[in-house]
């Protein structure tokens, strides 16, 4: 749980993932399924250490409806930050 804490924190100040992080929380279960295929045989063959964290990242927020659970992280963390 705080591994999808942190990414929430991250998302506050890289644009970047907070888009990847809500595109995904609104994918269909047909279309997580189908994305979560096509990381597995991207990073197949990656192996340096960037990669490596990339693929959990990614394995992180595609599990277990985590990216949703990061964006309600995120929406907390922002309430929290304009009081």
């Amino acid at each position: 749980m705080e591994e999808l804490r942190v990414i929430a924190k991250a998302c506050i100040t890289d644009e970047r993932i907070y888009e990847i992080v809500y595109s995904i929380s609104q994918m269909s279960q047909e279309d997580l399924q189908q994305f979560r295929s096509k990381v597995v045989s991207y990073f197949m063959t990656k192996n340096t250490p960037e990669d490596m964290e990339a693929y959990k990242f990614y394995k992180i927020i595609l599990e277990d409806q985590n990216a949703r659970k990061i964006i309600e992280f995120y929406q907390e963390i922002k309430k929290e930050s304009e009081r």
